[in-house]
């Protein structure tokens, strides 16, 4: 197995052609009433997919993607899933395509780190910070929170306080085509549960067999079901290192 690694022709081409726009990612279950359409991209904004825009211009970089809500209440083991996959335990879902998301933050300027390892020794999750903010439309106004604020320690009662990581799931061979395939394409895209799969992870032991910790969606927080939101993915700024 291996991470994804993409030429510099293929980004080029992903980031600065503009393809058709993508389906709104599809009604949540539950019955809510969805709320008004998400925030419109800017026209600076670099198209790269369905749903899925690169502002180049932003300092740094920024990833823009467009979901919709579709769990409020229980378990998770994700934040964000592909649309049709793990809606079950994920608080957003979208259409953006797992490589073109790989790809567009490694536009923004990050390099991946490596997914979680289980054996023969548990490596938790590594890679660069990823700042996550939702933007969305509530009585006619934009307004945005920090994801975190969506998911809460059910065992501390505290919302979730470590950025997830640019883990940059993985490549492996499939036994009956001998294709490779991108991990990620399973639906694992930004989770909360630990899986080698996913592109965003959680630098911390947080497995999702893991006693010790549970995290819940934190239902006051997360807008009504069906809303369409914009997941802002922002690079942090390396920590500096403390003077002697």
């Amino acid at each position: 197995m291996s991470t994804l690694i993409l030429p510099a022709a293929v980004l080029a081409a992903l980031a600065w052609q503009a393809p058709a726009p993508g389906p709104t990612p599809g009604p949540a279950r539950g019955g809510e009433a969805a709320e008004a359409p998400a925030p419109r991209p800017a026209p600076a904004w670099k198209e790269l997919g369905p749903g899925l825009w690169l502002d180049a211009g932003s300092e740094p970089k920024r990833l823009i993607l467009r979901a919709r809500v579709v769990l409020r209440e229980g378990a998770l083991e994700h934040l964000l899933c592909l649309r049709g996959t793990k809606e079950h335990e994920a608080v957003f879902s979208t259409d953006a395509p797992p490589k073109l998301i790989h790809a567009g933050l490694l536009l923004t300027g990050v390099e991946p780190g490596g997914p979680v390892r289980f054996k023969p020794e548990f490596r938790p999750p590594h890679g660069p910070a990823i700042a996550l903010t939702a933007r969305w439309r509530r009585d006619g106004e934009v307004v945005e929170a920090d994801a975190r604020s969506f998911v809460r320690d059910e065992k501390t009662g505290k919302d979730l306080d470590v950025d997830w990581v640019f883990a940059g799931s993985l490549l492996y061979e499939d036994p009956v085509t001998k294709k490779s395939v991108y991990a990620a394409e399973e639906g694992d895209l930004v989770t909360v549960a630990n899986f080698a799969s996913a592109i965003l992870d959680l630098p911390i032991v947080s497995s999702a067999d893991d006693a010790s910790r549970s995290f819940v969606a934190h239902t006051e927080r997360i807008p009504p079901l069906g809303t369409e939101v914009q997941l802002v993915f922002s690079p942090r700024a390396p920590a500096r290192p403390k003077a002697p």
